[in-house]
């Protein structure tokens, strides 16, 4: 009874250092005044795949920019991917902005998305790259605000948190939670108590000749997590990582419970095998799941139901309030409300348990097979694309901003 006491006091301290970390980050925010003086042009890379939700307002987000000189890059694998009457359409109705779109089907590795930055790269005219999700919404001074940390020389790569936005429904806002509720969280604790050394997809920002000096996109094309390897790689040459004040927005709009599973397993599953001790303590994050294993342990030595009241209770309390704060602080992104939180936690624990049962994840409706470190080991039942394919395509508007 004292070790799953104790476990609790670490899970219920887990819970109070996530809002001391939030109320840090907040304070930072309200605080961080970005130099508009610092403003080199820009390429921005934007890797696409099918129609994810609300995909023109995702990209015109990143297009319509309030930057003095930028580039936007649009890249696919498959010359019959059903976005490219999408981009077509952005790229038709802003012929005042320079875009360019590369379809290219040649593979770099296992991972499909680093094969489309490597195909990309040769178009950008820019020796500041941005890469950012094509799920990933923005504000207008987005590239002001990530742009100004390379004014200090040290700077190697820039990141930014990202939170969920749902778009109807409650299964989008339980998978909009799990981002806002654990994800960011515990990026935030991870950032407070070490140096910051990895990136998140949803923003990286890189110079071309630190790329260059990692090996380029390619040193990333058989890794599963490509965005935190490339922060390990900046990270492993002495440069800092710098993590934005900025969030940015997920749009999240699932087709079933289904597919927000496997996105969570494969996410879990890939956490674990990029930081395999660390991840296994991401077991105590499961404040309220541990603090209702503790009370029944409690009720059961005592048979005073006075313990399971204050301890789940206790958890409980705190853990709404984290949620009214987490939302209060995502400017009207928040997500779900205090009763789907059982529901959520439940969920949460379920997919953890289930990411230490096997390596396969399921990933742009391909099966691949993880190793430790990332590296995707290979393509299960899938039938072979040729890595030699023909040359790309691309178009590209000639004004500049």
């Amino acid at each position: 009874m004292i070790l799953i006491g104790f476990i609790y006091l670490l899970s219920l301290g887990y819970l109070l250092l996530a809002f001391a970390c939030l109320e840090k980050f907040h304070r930072f925010r309200k605080n961080s005044h970005p130099s508009s003086h610092f403003q080199p042009p820009v390429t921005v890379i934007k890797p696409v795949c099918g129609l994810t939700p609300e995909l023109e307002e995702n990209l015109l987000s990143f297009c319509l920019q309030d930057y003095p000189e930028f580039q936007v890059i649009f890249g696919l694998n498959d010359e019959n991917d059903p976005a490219i009457p999408v981009l077509r359409k952005i790229i038709d109705a802003h012929p005042e902005i320079d875009i360019t779109l590369v379809i290219n089907q040649r593979l770099s590795g296992k991972n499909y998305k680093v094969s489309n930055l490597v195909n990309m790269y040769p178009y950008a005219r820019h020796g500041t790259l941005v890469i950012a999700d094509d799920d990933i919404r923005v504000p207008n001074n987005y590239l002001n605000e990530i742009v100004a940390p390379f004014a200090d020389q040290e700077t190697g790569a820039v990141t930014c948190l990202y939170s969920g936005t749902p778009k109807g429904g409650i299964i989008s806002s339980l998978h909009a939670m799990f981002i806002n509720e654990w994800f960011l969280p515990s990026a935030l604790i991870s950032h407070t108590l070490k140096k910051n050394d990895f990136c998140f997809g949803a923003t990286l920002v890189i110079k071309r000749e630190i790329l260059a000096e990692i090996g380029g996109f390619e040193v990333l094309a058989d890794y599963l997590a490509d965005d935190y390897m490339l922060g390990k790689l900046v990270a492993g040459h002495g440069y800092k990582i710098h993590l934005s004040h900025l969030i940015v927005q997920n749009i999240i709009q699932p087709t079933s419970l289904k597919s927000v599973l496997l996105n969570e397993t494969r996410w879990a599953r890939t956490m674990r095998t990029v930081e395999p001790v660390g991840y296994t303590f991401t077991l105590l994050t499961d404040t309220l799941i541990i603090s209702c294993f503790t009370g029944a342990i409690f009720y059961f030595y005592t048979r005073q139901f006075i313990w399971p009241v204050l301890i789940i209770g206790t958890v409980l309390l705190v853990r709404i309030l984290f949620h009214l704060r987490v939302n209060n602080m995502l400017d009207g992104h928040g997500a779900g409300s205090v009763w789907l939180i059982p529901v959520r936690d439940f969920l949460t624990f379920c997919i953890r348990l289930a990411s230490f049962t096997s390596n396969t994840i399921e990933w742009k409706n391909r099966s691949f097979s993880v190793k430790n470190g990332g590296v995707l080991l290979f393509q299960l039942n899938q039938p072979i694309i040729p890595s030699v394919p023909p040359e790309g395509i691309s178009k590209s508007n000639t004004g500049n901003n």
